[in-house]
């Protein structure tokens, strides 16, 4: 028997190995984690986590103040305990109201906060900018926000891009402003919507700060998510009319808590998602006829509620079973686990529910 030849193909492997080198950091963590999206139960705030792969950790928007540092707690124990980070790379603030910033000092006291993001502040001087909602500089709110992220803030543009490592993150509205680039055709040209001809009409301006909220889209692979925080009708409508600018998502975090103020059907019809997860309170949002125009979008399978709306029927709320918390009191989370090569993601009902698995397109 020749023992040369397995000899030789043996020594070839361990050659290999050498010439490669130790795994470099990260490596290991990228084979065997997707991405992690955290449906954090805020009772009618907001506070979406997303883990990549490497470890790194976004928050969008910190949840209310007071209530013995409820929301930072709960925040935190999904950060830390969860998913196993010692500090949060990056708070993205996506509008100056108190369900979406109040958290921030007490977070800023719970857990090491390395980068802060948001729309502008005032004292910011940016042109075109303005601020009908605040943060006033007296306000305790906004001077808790202004001490945390002192030296570590930076305002976003249209266009602009989240330095994060694996994740595609492109800011497409900010300050009632929207992205500039358009999806074109094959032959270069801007492709026009379809879907804005039978387009429902204009609402009057909104002069609060919702209609001027951060709203992004994420990449991971062929995995899509959109989150526009409180955005409102006539700057949704801009996002897709009269050419799309987001392209079709697989994740839908129901805007401004699943309100009708929000949530325009030409914006949720084009992006045609194939998940829709709501982030409402007990009695905050989940208003009837956005679960109807959830409803009636074709390509969604499954939505998802944190809460169940009080005020209204069972037939105005999604399926019992899609329902994170069964009592008022809350805490109940939604996971959303995307795997490695973004094929495919699942949601699952609190930390260690079932869950159900949905394809990419």
């Amino acid at each position: 028997m020749n023992i040369m030849k397995p000899l030789k193909m043996v020594m070839a492997v361990l050659g290999m190995a050498m010439t490669a080198g130790p795994m470099a950091p990260g490596q290991e963590a990228t084979r065997s984690r997707g991405l992690r999206i955290e449906f954090i139960d805020v009772m009618g705030g907001a506070a979406t986590l997303i883990v990549t792969p490497l470890g790194e950790s976004i928050l969008i928007d910190s949840g209310w103040p007071g209530h013995d540092d409820r929301d930072p707690k709960r925040i935190v124990h999904v950060l830390k305990d969860l998913d196993g980070c010692d500090h949060l790379d990056h708070l993205v603030t996506t509008h100056w109201h108190t369900d979406h910033y109040g958290g921030v000092g007490g977070l800023s006291r719970l857990v090491r906060i390395d980068h802060f993001w948001d729309r502008g502040l005032p004292e910011d001087g940016i042109h075109g900018l303005d601020f009908p909602d605040g943060p006033r500089e007296s306000d305790p709110l906004g001077i808790a926000y202004r001490a945390a992220s002192r030296g570590k803030r930076k305002a976003l543009r249209p266009g602009d891009l989240l330095p994060i490592k694996g994740l595609e993150a492109t800011v497409l509205a900010s300050g009632g402003r929207v992205i500039e680039g358009t999806r074109t055709d094959s032959s270069g040209l801007p492709s026009h919507n379809p879907l804005c001809e039978s387009a429902p009409p204009d609402r009057p301006v909104d002069g609060s700060d919702n209609a001027r909220s951060l709203a992004f889209r994420f990449r991971f692979g062929r995995f899509a998510f959109f989150d526009a925080g409180d955005l409102t009708w006539n700057v949704e409508k801009k996002l897709v009319c009269p050419v799309d600018r987001i392209g079709r998502v697989d994740l839908y975090q129901v805007t401004h808590h699943g309100m009708d103020i929000s949530n325009h059907p030409t914006l949720v019809q084009t992006i045609s998602p194939t998940v829709a997860i709501m982030n409402n309170g007990p009695r905050k949002g989940g208003a009837p006829a956005t679960v109807k125009l959830l409803r009636s979008i074709p390509t969604i399978e499954a939505a998802y509620q944190l809460h169940r709306n009080a005020a209204t029927g069972a037939d105005e709320n999604t399926d019992p079973s899609r329902i994170a918390n069964k009592d008022q009191a809350g805490g109940a989370m939604i996971r959303v686990l995307v795997e490695p090569d973004g094929s495919s993601f699942s949601v699952q009902m609190g930390e260690d529910g079932e869950k159900q698995t949905f394809r990419t397109r």
